[in-house]
Order: C-alpha cells, then structure tokens, then sequence
C-alpha cells in the first residue's frame, strides 16, 4: 500500500489538520451577520442570475484549477468549471484513488447554508458582504476537501480488505457496517469539541457540524466502494 493511503501515518492526521482548519474557518464566519443577500441571485454586478457565493467560489476555484487542483483524485469543485488550461507545467502523480466526482457540492452548500441561519446574528450588513462571502469560500472549500477525503479513506479500507467488500456485491448496508466505526468517529467529535474550545468557538455547533461532515464522508465512501467494488467484479 503506498504512503498515500497509509490510514494511520498519512490520512488521518491530514483529516485532522483540516478539522483545524474548518473550526477556524467557522469562528471567523460566526463573526459575521447572516448577510442572506450573498446566497441569494441579485448582488453581482451584469450578472443578476448568480448569487456572490457562487460567483466567488468559482472564482477561487478557477485559479486553483489554473494550477491543476482538480487534475488530483482528492479534490472536487462546487463549481461546474469546465477545462480550465494549467498555467504552470506538472503532471499529477499516479494514484491509486479513482478520480470520481462525489458529487456532495451541492448537498454541502446547503447544510452550511443552514448552518449561518442557527450560528450567526440575525439581519444584514452590507459593510461586511466581501469579508463574509471571503469566509464562506474558505469554510465551504475546506470542508469540501475533508468530505472528498472519504475517497481517500474507501481506497484505504478497500486495499486492506479487499475479499470482505467484494462479498458485500456492492451493498450500500453491507459496505456500511463494514465502514462504519463509531469509535473512531467519537474520536472526531472529540477533537472537534478541543479545537472549539481552543479557538473559543461555541462547542454545540462544532459537534453540529462534525456529525454532519461525518455523515457526509460516509456517503462518500460508500458511493466510491459501490463503484470500485462493481468497477472489480466486472467482467473482463
């Protein structure tokens, strides 16, 4: 198994790094008023269909596509970029991971959507439209890339067992319980939990938004090992 997929030495402290990462994203939006107007159509300039959230994330996502992000199995976009040319030369390094689209972001815009209305002070303030939709880009960025990892983490698991998943026949239950490790998944609220109260954030919605990355990140793994797993038992 390659250090890529290494669950213990590699990916999980990449997961926690990126927890880090989220709660600090998160404190710096629940600063902000709810500011509805930035998800809704109407705010940019020639362009009244598109909310400034979109706008923008496809904006940073553009120029990290420019610099081959999303050539890496790891990584998804909210945005529906299309071939975007590279501006610096490399190639992406061989990975054992399949590059499938998971396909969550969509899902994740609403749940963090969701989120500002139970974390953030009521009302508007347009002074503050560019910092707040700045941090919703690097929280929904962030979170985007922890719940791709569940790609990461399926591979993993797969290429330690790989006759257990293929006995499920690709059943979601099945693949489910053989996933599933609520241990493990204590230990991540609990970290959630730590860094919120390091970063003096509200621990009630750290731990709200830890169980649904957790949930998000399942269903990630899951679909990928479906696909693996039917990808396996395909005839030749």
């Amino acid at each position: 198994m390659t250090d890529e997929l290494d669950l213990h030495g590699s990916i999980r402290p990449g997961l926690d790094l990126l927890a880090n990462e989220i709660v600090i994203s998160l404190k710096r939006r629940s600063g902000f008023k709810q500011n509805p107007e930035i998800y809704r159509p109407g705010l940019v300039l020639g362009q009244p269909e598109r909310s400034l959230l979109d706008y923008e994330l496809e904006v940073v996502e553009r120029v990290h596509a420019e610099l081959g992000r999303y050539r890496y199995a790891t990584y998804d976009s909210f945005s529906n970029l299309g071939p975007v040319p590279l501006i610096i030369k490399r190639q992406a390094p061989k990975s054992p991971i399949r590059n499938w689209p998971t396909g969550m972001g969509p899902r994740i815009k609403q749940l963090y959507i969701d989120w500002t209305t139970r974390a953030c002070e009521p009302g508007s303030d347009y002074n503050t439209y560019g910092e707040t939709v700045t941090a919703d880009v690097n929280a929904l960025i962030n979170i985007h890339e922890r719940v791709a990892m569940g790609k990461t983490v399926a591979e993993s698991k797969y290429q330690s067992a790989p006759q257990a998943y293929l006995s499920t026949a690709g059943d979601r239950e099945a693949i489910r319980r053989l996933l599933v490790n609520p241990e493990r998944e204590e230990r991540v609220i609990d970290l959630a939990r730590e860094l919120a109260a390091r970063y003096l954030f509200s621990q009630e919605q750290a731990v709200e938004i830890f169980r649904l990355l957790i949930d998000a990140t399942v269903e990630v793994e899951i679909d990928y090992l479906s696909k693996r797993i039917a990808e396996q038992l395909a005839p030749q």
